[in-house]
């Protein structure tokens, strides 16, 4: 039996037998660690990074502007896997924490997704 009382259920990954493992609002298979469940239940992503998630949350208007100095310059184009990790590592959060910031970034228009796997900075209205 799992913490809430019910009895483990096969991955439908790893077919494991184990207990669902709840990891930053998310649910896990105890064994393989996929995913099994969505993040608090399907709560949308930017109320995730302000309730809880990320607490750097995007609210730092200058987090992206520092992240790109590091990363090429405001004006390079970076892979999303780069601003990801760039995010990880100035921030001490995890990879889904990160992607969170991402989002809420791409949402409030501080960054642009350009591509495939690819961000930059949004360009002002001068540039």
């Amino acid at each position: 039996m799992n913490q809430g009382g019910q009895s483990a259920a096969p991955c439908p990954y790893c077919g494991a037998l184990s207990a669902v493992v709840f990891v930053h609002g998310h649910g896990q298979c105890g064994h393989c660690g996929v995913n099994t469940e969505p993040c608090c239940g399907g709560a949308a992503a930017a109320s995730e990074v302000t309730d809880g998630g990320c607490e750097l949350a995007v609210p730092d208007p200058g987090l992206f502007g520092r992240l790109f100095v590091g990363l090429g310059g405001p004006s390079a184009t970076v892979t999303t896997d780069s601003l990801l990790h760039a995010i990880v590592q100035s921030q001490d959060c995890d990879l889904d924490e990160a992607r969170l910031v991402v989002e809420a970034g791409e949402r409030i228009g501080l960054v642009v997704r350009v591509g495939a796997g690819l961000h930059r900075l949004r360009r002002s209205p001068a540039s």
